[in-house]
Parts: C-alpha cells; sequence; structure tokens
C-alpha cells in the first residue's frame, strides 16, 4: 500500500495555490474562498517549503508564476476536476430530482396536466419523468414515485389509491349515435389494443364481463396502444373503451361521449407507488401530495 498521507502535502495549500493561479492574485483567491489574504500567501508559502521550491515571483503587488508554478498548476487543476467530479457524483444533491415512473396511458391523459399545474407552484422541484407499460421497468427501487395500474399489491412498495378504473365505451358524438343503434348499419369499429398485462381489459374481455354481446357484431381496428385508440376515437374513427376518470377533459370538452350502457368497474385502480426501503426526500414528498391530494374520488 502506498503511503499517500505522507507524500503529499496538506491537501487544502493545493485547493489555495490553484485558486490563486487562475487570479494570479491573492486577494481576489481569498474572495472565491471566503478566507483573508494572509491566508491564502501562509498557505502557498506552507506549499512551497514543502516542495523546496518557489512557486510564484514576487515582485510588488504582481504575482508571476514560476515554471515549476505552471507545470503544478496543470496537473492539480486537473487533479482537483477529477476529485470534484468524482464527490459530485456521490454526494446526494440538496434539491435531489424526483424520478418518477407512470403507465403511459396515466401519463398522458391524466398526470402531465399535474405535473405542468406542479411545476409552476410554489412546491416546485425538478423531477424526471419515465413512461412504460412493463412493471418490471416501473417497480424498480431507484423510482422515488411510481404511477401504476394493479390491484393495489406490489412487492416491495407501499401504495395510495388515486381512482379506481371504470371502463365504458366512448366515442365522437356521431359514434356514439351509431352505437345506441347496434341494429343499424354500418356498425361503428371497434378501436382494440393488444394486452401487455394480465389485468387490462380489452373490448373481448369487456364483452364478456358486461353481457354486451351485441358489439361482437362490430368490426375491429387494431392499434399500437391504449393511447392510440383513444386518438382515433376524438378524430371519429371508432369506438374505444375509456376509463373515466382518465379522460376527464376530453369528455367535458364534448371531443368524446361516454355511451350509457356497459359501464363496467374492472376491480383494478391507478396507484402511486414508493419503496419501502427507500424513503422520500422532501421533494418527492411534495410531489406525492400534489398527486394525492388533486386526484379524482
Amino acid at each position: 500500500m502506498q503511503g499517500y498521507r505522507k507524500t503529499l502535502p496538506p491537501l487544502d495549500t493545493l485547493v489555495f495555490f490553484e485558486a490563486a493561479m487562475r487570479h494570479l492574485n491573492f486577494t481576489e483567491a481569498a474572495d472565491e474562498l471566503l478566507v483573508t489574504q494572509a491566508a491564502v500567501s501562509k498557505r502557498i508559502r506552507q506549499l512551497e517549503d514543502w516542495l523546496g521550491i518557489d512557486l510564484f515571483e514576487r515582485s510588488g503587488r504582481k504575482l508571476v508564476p514560476t515554471d515549476a508554478g505552471r507545470s503544478l498548476y496543470e496537473k492539480t487543476g486537473m487533479t482537483l476536476d477529477y476529485l470534484d467530479q468524482a464527490l459530485r457524483a456521490l454526494k446526494v444533491p440538496d434539491h435531489p430530482i424526483v424520478r418518477i415512473a407512470s403507465v403511459s396511458a396515466l401519463a398522458a391523459f391524466w398526470l402531465q396536466p399535474k405535473l405542468r399545474e406542479f411545476a409552476l407552484s410554489e412546491e416546485a422541484c425538478p423531477f424526471n419523468l419515465i413512461t412504460s407499460d412493463e412493471l418490471g421497468d416501473l417497480l424498480r427501487a431507484d423510482h422515488d414515485l411510481v404511477l401504476v395500474h394493479g390491484d393495489g399489491r406490489f412487492p416491495g412498495f407501499r401504495s395510495e389509491l388515486l381512482f379506481q378504473e371504470i371502463t365504458v365505451p366512448v366515442g365522437r358524438p356521431d359514434v356514439i349515435a351509431s352505437a345506441r343503434n347496434m341494429a343499424r348499419k354500418p356498425r361503428p369499429p371497434l378501436l382494440d389494443y393488444s394486452r401487455i398485462a394480465p389485468n387490462w381489459i380489452d373490448w373481448t374481455g369487456w364483452v364478456e364481463r358486461t353481457g354486451e354481446t351485441g358489439f361482437l357484431r362490430c368490426p375491429r381496428i387494431r392499434c399500437a396502444s391504449y393511447n392510440q385508440t383513444i386518438g382515433r376515437a376524438v378524430k371519429g374513427q371508432g369506438l374505444a373503451l375509456g376509463a373515466l376518470p382518465l379522460l376527464k377533459e376530453e369528455i367535458a370538452s364534448g371531443q368524446l361521449v361516454p355511451l350509457e350502457t356497459g359501464t363496467l368497474a374492472t376491480g383494478y385502480g391507478y396507484y402511486l407507488a414508493w419503496p419501502n426501503e427507500k424513503p422520500l426526500s422532501r421533494e418527492a414528498e411534495r410531489l406525492k401530495h400534489a398527486l394525492t391530494g388533486g386526484a379524482p374520488a
């Protein structure tokens, strides 16, 4: 093992030296380091005595580095930069970024307006949002807050219910008018999507659980995602299965209208979860409060 403590000068002398070299002025270096000019001069002299060489030529008020001083400065500055970078990577920041993850549908239709409102509030803090429909991507210990669909049981996480999932066919007003009379043709197409998780409800599952077999006669259009079914429904391209709490704005604006029949409470809900083993930072607590306080009943 190398005895670095024996072969290195007092490390604070290198910090003082590096500042003095950048400013070429002991007084300005002292102002940066929040010490006196005498303290800077003393540390520089201490380093010079340890090295046995002069680092500056002292000629009146003018501070001129020697060749040895220039050579040491190049290496000292680089070394302190590396050390600063390493410490920043480990140190908990004064205002940590809150890592929040969400299922894509909740992020698109409910979370984004909430985050914008929070970002403009007095309680705002930096946050980073990722979206995914894979539980493995969402339920990670390095996420501070997770918005997830399920039954509230998430191993390693505590959770709080935001709202229950209630699904109902939704569409543009003219499409809903057609859906009210399934005996009339052409019947509106059902905008369907692939189930990624077993607890997701698609049109097949909805028909089985509601008994609304008349919808089996409707053609289907396969969409890439749940979000795309809603987007196409807004354009009048068919009926989508809408989760009512998610589509509050679209329904309030009249872009989408829910069908009067076939409302289904799935038994699942949307939850805000956070890791058991990691205490929430003050910033994460503020964001959690903003989300749970504004959640629909």
